[in-house]
């Protein structure tokens, strides 16, 4: 080991040695052991801060360690820690002992604020800071040299200083390289365990941030599955008690509440009507084997505990534990109870309506403590569902009505229309009747007015029937000579004075079976329809009736202008038509529907010209077993 030259000096009190070259030759002295003992001082002193480094010791611990070996190896009266305080520009004071009261500087133009700026490190000897104000937070006594240095990280970034204090005195001597040296070595451990400290913090703030924002996931899917279930099971109600039903035992198992109330104005507003579902509690929990109880009550006025939120429209939540009331009047109103239960707490939303709320809901009585501010969001949301859902209900309701009236005019429109022909058969075999002298004439025109009447009768037993929501085929077996023969002198007359030309194309002798009255009417409807379609112009209507293995085929065709483009894809809609006057738009509808009670089917065929109606009764040659 080589031999180095050092002077033993007083310094504060201590030895301490000098290594410089002229220190050297002024001490003309070889010493081994010293020097030796100050390189093994120094290597432990690292070796403790590197382990204490790298086992789980508390930031306080390791640095009060760091200060401590400072001090010691430096032969220092105090050391300091200034960390930065990047945010608020302050540095922040550690020292060896854990003092309570922490020094803080701000970031301005002292030595410590100029180390940290610069990452420099400063040595100072006596006076050279005595008007520093930075210095005298610090020094408790005059000091003698100051050793001020930059904490460094990994990174070479400054996060803070150190400083190193001896004080005044005769043998005081100044900071050496050697002490900065060591300072420099022990203060960069020190920020090293910043960081890792600081890395530390936020992986542990990050990882509660994920867990809330894992915890409010997971109540967003809980709450978005209620909603879910509550769309469900409110699309399936058929009343409002229904609806109330599936919504409150729902929304008060979820939140845990012991009851649960909706309130809602009757669709003319002339009444309230108030659902409760009461959940039963024990001393030891839910009992599980009592089922939850329901029950509505209907009064022109709410006077329950939802009356103000009804009325008013403002949320409500009250706690008498904790002496919270907001949107609950005081007195007696708190102490009211509701089917056998006792408000204890309680939060109530409205259901907004156009212009004043619909209704309210709310919940009473959380089973395991106060209510929190995820049940009040929760009932936010619950109650925009049910308003839409109760908006919603309302409205098929009316549309229900509507259609029904309309259904009703509809039928209306039908029987009117096929009024006609039968009533205007029976005013011409009136006027022929009057005219005839034969008696056997006259007998067979009163034989045809009393078919029409039957005709009408018929008619009354559908108008019956639609209303009972039934419909009724009267299948018999007709000769299809005798039918069209019929149908031919009935069209005759219908198509008296105008500019048709009538033609008929069957098979002779043929049985089919159907019903002759309804099959009637729809040729009739489609004759017509020509009829009108050809207008003064002047055509041919051909009826033609044919076979197709045992199915029994009609076939009405015109010269006619042909349907028009825009009107074919919904030709056989109600009140559809294609612009004639006077017309009603219910003769194709009427013609789809005999044909369909008939298990057949209607269709407008392609045409170079006119129009072409196929009607097809399947196995209407096939006697029907009844």
């Amino acid at each position: 080991m080589p031999r180095v030259l050092v002077t033993p000096l007083r310094a504060c009190g201590r030895i301490w040695l000098v290594s410089s070259r002229k220190q050297k030759a002024k001490a003309g002295v070889v010493v081994e052991g010293p020097l030796l003992l100050r390189e093994v001082q120094v290597a432990r002193a690292l070796r403790e801060v590197a382990g204490a480094l790298g086992a789980s010791l508390e930031l306080d611990e390791l640095l009060e360690l760091v200060l401590a070996k400072i001090r010691e190896l430096v032969r220092a009266d105090a050391a300091y820690l200034f960390i930065l305080d990047e945010r608020r520009q302050e540095l922040v004071s550690r020292s060896e002992g854990g003092a309570a009261d922490r020094i803080i500087i701000p970031l301005e133009d002292g030595p410590l604020s100029q180390v940290t700026r610069t990452g420099r490190g400063v040595r100072l000897e006596a006076g050279g800071f005595s008007e520093r104000v930075e210095w005298e937070a610090i020094a408790s006594s005059k000091t003698g040299a100051a050793l001020l240095l930059p904490l460094k990280n990994n990174l070479s970034r400054t996060i803070g200083a150190a400083l190193v204090l001896r004080h005044e005195g005769e043998t005081c001597a100044p900071f050496s390289d050697e002490d900065e040296e060591i300072v420099s070595v022990l203060a960069k451990q020190a920020a090293v365990a910043i960081d890792n400290s600081r890395l530390l913090v936020t992986l542990i703030r990050k990882n509660q941030q994920l867990q809330q924002a894992q915890e409010q996931l997971m109540r967003r899917v809980r709450d978005l599955e209620l909603l879910f279930e509550l769309e469900r099971a409110t699309a399936r109600a058929h009343s409002h008690e229904e609806l109330a039903i599936a919504v409150l035992e729902r929304l008060a198992r979820a939140s845990g509440a012991e009851q649960a109330l909706l309130v809602l104005r009757t669709p003319d507003s002339s009444q309230v009507a108030e659902f409760a579902l009461t959940r039963r509690f024990s001393q030891t929990g839910l009992r599980t084997e009592s089922p939850a109880a329901f029950s509505t009550t209907v009064s022109p006025a709410s006077s329950g505990p939802l009356a103000r939120v009804l009325s008013e429209g403002v949320p409500l939540q009250m706690d008498a534990a904790l002496g919270e009331d907001r949107g609950l009047g005081r007195g007696r109103e708190e102490e009211r109870i509701v089917d056998s239960v006792r408000i204890r707490s309680m939060i109530a939303e409205p259901l907004e309506g156009e212009q004043r709320p619909m209704g309210a809901i709310g919940l009473l009585n959380k089973q395991d403590g106060p209510f929190t501010a995820e049940d009040l969001g929760l009932l936010r949301l619950v109650a925009a569902n049910v308003a839409t859902a109760v908006r919603l209900f309302d409205a098929s309701r009316a549309r229900e009505q509507e259609e029904r009236l309309s259904a009703i005019g509809t039928l209306l429109s039908q029987v009117l229309h096929d009024l006609r022909s039968p009533l205007a058969a029976i005013s011409g075999y009136v006027e022929l009747m009057t005219e005839a002298s034969d008696k056997s004439d006259r007998e067979r025109y009163a034989a045809q007015i009393l078919k029409q009447f039957e005709t009408l009768g018929l008619m009354q037993q559908e108008v019956l029937a639609f209303a009972r929501g039934e419909t009724k085929v009267l299948v018999r077996k007709v000769l299809l000579d005798r039918f069209l023969s019929d149908l031919k002198e009935l069209l005759e007359r219908e198509l008296a004075g105008k500019n048709v030309e009538l033609r008929f194309e069957h098979q002779r002798k043929v049985v089919a079976y159907f019903d002759s009255e309804r099959m009637t009417r729809a040729l009739v409807n489609l004759v017509r329809n020509a009829a009108d379609a050809i207008g003064n112009r002047g055509g041919t209507i051909t009826v033609e009736t044919t076979t197709s293995g045992q199915d029994l085929l009609f076939r009405v065709r015109d010269t006619g202008p042909g349907v028009p483009p825009h009107v074919a894809t919904r030709l056989f809609e109600s009140f559809v038509t294609s612009g004639k006057q006077g017309g009603t738009g219910l003769g194709l509808a009427i013609v789809r529907r005999i044909a369909t009670e008939h298990g057949g089917s209607v269709e407008l065929e392609e045409t170079k010209s006119g129009a072409s109606f196929l009607i097809r009764l399947p196995d209407a040659l096939q006697k029907k077993r009844s």
